[in-house]
Parts: structure tokens; C-alpha cells; sequence
């Protein structure tokens, strides 16, 4: 803020002084302009005298002496008057009531009342009349005679005339100026008043606009952290390292006492600190902190009413700090961790500041706390969608390894390139030469081997192993495709057997008749050589009076 916001009535006087100073130095000038004149009509005066002539030279140059010199304003603004005054005064002595000395003591009541501040208007009024007056007195009594010959004789009613005249005017030019300094003052106090109130509400809009910029400053700070964190979180992928990332993250950039994070169990009725970035959250993890929801905690009642709180260390709220771990919390702001409307945790923010967060605080922190929890949830899907594929690559893996054991059991298959051709039979152990062996694996299970061996002993580069290595896996895909295409090419003649024997036993009209049919087409297929079809218990376990329907094909 300037000085002058600060001091308005000191900056309006200061501006007023000045104006002041200019006009009573540009009436001097005028007047010092003028007087030459005034002097030089004295001058050709034929009723001049030397002294008076010496005497208007000796005002003339006081008034240069006052108008150029620097002298303060009072001096400087009283040579006006009295000189209007005195030449008034001179004028009056000469031609009495039949001057326009009126005209100079109206002059000497103006600039009284124009160059200074308090009523001298009416001081320089009465002391005109009064020497008028004076003089008139003087004159009727005979005491004093006009200095100027030229005049007719002054009678009483000569100067009661003059007298009134003067009176009346002057009267009314003091009573008008008085009017127009009442009117100037009233209109100075409500520019004053004014001016003092565009002031305040000046002072009081800059320092809105300077906390508002503040507030603008600090949120769009927040935001660029949050941000920063944002991107940091989304490249976390495990979940204990996410919420690691997250609390360090919020007290190292927003500068906090404590950050914790807070997660509902699979039940929902508590909430367990997992993660903190203090020394004192660290052993409450340690510990296995945990509160119930329906605790008179600010962590529960974020949980369980699905907004933010903020706790001071003041009145009611004081009861919330108590926790010997975190003894220098002096204030805190929990927000809730929800994906579709669903808690997933509790974000615990703690300051050892008082007074720190505010409701703007909130909007910042609680989008940053949606992104982690977003980014919590996208984790737990991840890993448990890890965890699944985990499992599911163990069955596939155990099922193909019973299947190709079972495979390998019912028949081996070993092939041997010679010159003479192939042959179903494995190579002889006599054989000479280079050889290489590479396992033939699938998904990890080794369910064969390719063995190649060169003539002359020739060495095996390395290019070679790898394209040996590469047709062995390529040789592992072929062949399990075959066992998966043989299987569900069985799979399907079963289903169509099933489904023919279906449509035999639907024809079938009784019982008896049905069992034939059912014992019938099974002996037909591939080496039965007996089916018995029971209805009922079965032989040695029925009672001997029990008939028992038996078909056997």
C-alpha cells in the first residue's frame, strides 16, 4: 500500500497547501504587474506629492521584496490586503466619500478572505467601516480636510451614503464568500468521506485480491504436486510399493508431519493402517494399527461417512491427539479413498502446524486422493489377475504334463534319419561324430529330445544350435496341436456314439427292450467282449426272492 492509501487526509491537505502557495504567488505577480501602473498614475498625478511618491515606491518594492523573496505563505499572503487596504486607505484621505476607495477595501476583504484559512474577511470588513468611518468624522468636525482640492465638500450625508454603501456591500461579499466557504467545506467533508471510504474499500479489495492471488498461487502449486504424484503413482504397478510411493511422496512435496494410508479389511468393519512415512506410523505398522469403523476416530468416520474431515488441536478436536506415536500433530485432514462409491481405504494427513488445512485444501488433496485410489484398485486388479494367470498356467502346465505322460505311456515315438532313410528306432550309441542334443520342452515340460549327429566330426557353430533350439520348440508347438487335435477328434466320436445310442434308446418301447438295445451297441464297440446292463441292486447284493432284470449282450 502507498502513503497515500495509507494517509489520505495527509496527501489532501499536502495538494491544498500547494494550490494555496501557487495562487498566492501568481496574485502577487499580477499585483506586482499592476503596481507598476498604480505607480506610474501616482507619478502624472498633478495633486502628487514626493512623498507620496516615495511611499508608493517603498510599498511598490516591499511587494516585489515579498512576492520573489522566500518568505513563508502567511507573510506573503498578508501583503495583499493590507496593501489593498492602504492604497484604499490612501484613495480615502484624498478624494473621501467621492473615490472609488470602496472598490479598494472591497479588494482588501476578498484577498483576506481568499489567502487565508481562518475569517479575516470580517477583521479586514470592520476595520474598513471603521475607518471609513473615522475619517468621515474627522472630516465633518473639521479636524481633517481632504488632501484634494478638486473635490466638493463632504456633508453628513455625503458620507452616511458612503457608509451604508460600502457597509451593505461589503456585508454581502463577506456573508457570500462565508456561504461559498461553508458550501466548499461541506462539499470537502463528503469528498473526504468519500475519499476515506474508497480508501478502506480499496484497501479491503487489494487485500482480497492478494489472498484471493494467494489462494490462486497455493491451489495451482497443489495442483502441479498432485499432478507430479499422479504421474509417479501410475507407474507403480505392486501395491505395497504404490502406497510406499504415495505416502513419502505427499509428505515430502506438501511438506506434512505424516501421511498414512489406511485400507478396509475384506469384511469392512476395520480399517488397517498398511503404510507411513514418520518414524511413529512406521511402528504403528509394525504394530498392526487398526481401527474399528464404528470408532470415535476421524479415520472411521471418513470410512463410514465418505467425506473428508478436518481435526484442529482446538476445543472438541483436541481430543483426537492423543496417539503417543505422532505426539506433534497439532492438526489433521483424512479423505476417503472410494472407487464407485465404494471405500477402499482412508487417506491420513497429520501437520505439526496448527491451523494448516483448510476447506480449499480439500478440493486439491481429495482429487489427488481419487487418482490413488484409482490407482490402488487398478493394482489389487492387477495382481490379482497376476495371481490367477499364476494359477492357471499351473493346471494348463499340470494337465498337459498328465496328458503327455499318459501319451508317452500308451506308445513312444522315436524317429532316426540315416542315409538309408527313417526309421521308428533310436539311433545306436556306436554311432561317430559331432554330436548336439537339444530338448524338445513344452511350457516347461520336457517331453522329448532332437539329436543330431555330423559326419567327419565336424564342430557345431552357434548359429546352428540356435536354429536346432528354435525347430525343437516349433517341434514341441506341432506335435502338442496334433495331441490337442486328437484328443478333441476323440471327443467328438464319443459325443457322436453318445448321441446315435441316444437316439436307439428313444426308439425303444419298453424297458427290457431298451437294456437289450444299450448292451447290444456298447459290445459292438472295440474291444468288449461282455456288457451286463442291472436295473435295480446288483446281484450279490439283492435279497433271493428279489427278481432282478438283467440284459446281456
Amino acid at each position: 500500500m502507498t502513503m497515500s492509501d495509507t494517509h489520505p487526509n495527509q496527501e489532501t491537505i499536502f495538494q491544498y497547501d500547494r494550490w494555496h502557495s501557487r495562487f498566492i504567488n501568481n496574485v502577487l505577480r499580477v499585483l506586482s504587474v499592476l503596481g507598476i501602473f498604480l505607480l506610474v498614475l501616482v507619478a502624472l498625478s498633478p495633486d502628487a506629492k514626493t512623498v507620496e511618491l516615495i511611499a508608493f515606491s517603498l510599498v511598490y518594492l516591499t511587494l516585489l521584496v515579498i512576492t520573489f523573496a522566500p518568505f513563508s505563505n502567511r507573510i506573503k499572503a498578508s501583503i495583499a490586503p493590507v496593501l489593498s487596504y492602504l492604497i484604499g486607505l490612501y484613495v480615502l484621505l484624498n478624494y473621501g466619500p467621492w473615490s472609488d476607495s470602496t472598490l479598494l477595501f472591497l479588494s482588501s476583504v476578498l484577498f483576506a478572505a481568499l489567502l487565508y484559512h481562518r475569517r479575516f474577511d470580517r477583521l479586514f470588513l470592520v476595520l474598513c467601516v471603521s475607518t471609513i468611518v473615522f475619517v468621515g468624522l474627522l472630516n465633518l468636525f473639521g479636524i481633517y480636510t481632504l488632501a484634494s482640492t478638486r473635490v466638493p465638500k463632504s456633508t453628513f450625508l455625503d458620507w452616511s451614503i458612503y457608509v451604508a454603501g460600502f457597509a451593505v456591500m461589503g456585508i454581502a461579499l463577506t456573508w457570500a464568500i462565508d456561504l461559498l466557504k461553508n458550501e466548499f467545506k461541506f462539499v470537502a467533508d463528503q469528498h473526504e468521506v468519500t475519499l476515506d471510504l474508497l480508501t478502506k474499500d480499496k484497501a479491503k479489495l487489494e487485500q482480497r485480491v492478494e489472498e484471493r492471488t494467494t489462494g490462486i498461487a497455493k491451489k495451482t502449486e497443489q495442483l502441479h504436486i498432485a499432478s507430479f504424484i499422479a504421474r509417479q503413482v501410475s507407474e507403480a504397478q505392486d501395491l505395497t510399493a504404490l502406497l510406499d510411493v504415495v505416502v513419502n511422496l505427499i509428505t515430502e512435496q506438501f511438506g506434512f508431519y505424516h501421511t498414512g494410508i489406511f485400507l478396509t479389511n475384506e469384511i469392512g468393519d476395520e480399517v488397517i493402517l498398511q503404510t507411513a512415512s514418520s518414524e511413529g506410523g512406521k511402528q504403528m505398522v509394525e504394530k498392526g494399527y487398526s481401527l474399528s469403523i464404528e470408532s470415535q476416530d476421524v479415520v472411521s468416520y471418513v470410512a463410514t461417512h465418505k467425506k473428508a474431515r478436518i481435526v484442529l488441536d482446538v476445543g472438541a478436536d483436541a481430543v483426537f491427539f492423543n496417539n503417543p506415536d505422532l505426539p506433534m500433530t497439532r492438526s489433521e485432514l483424512a479423505l476417503p479413498l472410494l472407487v464407485r462409491n465404494r471405500v477402499l481405504g482412508v487417506l491420513d494427513i497429520q501437520s505439526d502446524q496448527p491451523l494448516t488445512f483448510n476447506p480449499e485444501d480439500i478440493d486439491v488433496l481429495q482429487t489427488l486422493t481419487d487418482q490413488v485410489a484409482i490407482a490402488i484398485e487398478n493394482a489389487r486388479l492387477l495382481g490379482e489377475t497376476q495371481t490367477a494367470l499364476i494359477q492357471l498356467e499351473a493346471v494348463s502346465a499340470t494337465r498337459m504334463r498328465d496328458a503327455w505322460t499318459k501319451k508317452l505311456e500308451e506308445q513312444g515315438h522315436t524317429f532316426t534319419y540315416t542315409p538309408l532313410g527313417v526309421r521308428a528306432e533310436g539311433v545306436s550309441s556306436e554311432s561317430s561324430g559331432s554330436k548336439v542334443k537339444t530338448l524338445i520342452t513344452l511350457r516347461g515340460q520336457e517331453i522329448g529330445s532332437l539329436s543330431l549327429i555330423r559326419k567327419d566330426n565336424a564342430e557345431w557353430h552357434k548359429i546352428d544350435e540356435e536354429l536346432i533350439q528354435d525347430v525343437a520348440y516349433q517341434i514341441g508347438l506341432a506335435v502338442d496341436n496334433l495331441r490337442l487335435l486328437e484328443d478333441a477328434q476323440q471327443r467328438a466320436k464319443q459325443e457322436q456314439t453318445i448321441g446315435e445310442l441316444a437316439t436307439r434308446f428313444s426308439q425303444s418301447l419298453d424297458i427290457d427292450s431298451l437294456l437289450q438295445t444299450a448292451a447290444r451297441e456298447l459290445g459292438q464297440m472295440p474291444d468288449i467282449s461282455e456288457v451286463s446292463v442291472f436295473i435295480g441292486q446288483l446281484p450279490e447284493q439283492a435279497p433271493q426272492k428279489r427278481r432282478t432284470k438283467r440284459a446281456t449282450g
